[in-house]
């Protein structure tokens, strides 16, 4: 597999887990990153900021009341659906 290409500028740190931490880590880099333990950690780090904004939104956002949920559910029920269209 070729090697992959950093966007961007990038710096070096040191990190200090468990050796069975960094046999998952570089067997998870392999599966999916193609052995790039660094393009791993840059997946981790963004999903972390995902993590973070879901829970801004569930703290911060007021509840739906049962009206609007039940509105959404309705309108999602007659969402069409997509996919193959049937054979003729």
């Amino acid at each position: 597999m070729p090697r992959l290409k950093r966007k961007g500028s990038s710096t070096t740190f040191s990190v200090s887990v468990s050796v069975a931490a960094q046999r998952r880590l570089k067997a998870a880099a392999k599966r999916s990153y193609g052995g790039n333990v660094s393009a791993l950690i840059e997946a981790i780090a963004l999903e972390a900021d995902r993590q973070e904004a879901l829970d801004r939104l569930l703290r911060d956002c007021p509840p739906i009341d049962d009206g609007a949920y039940k509105a959404f559910l309705d309108e999602m029920a007659e969402a069409p659906k997509r996919g193959r269209r049937p054979a003729a």
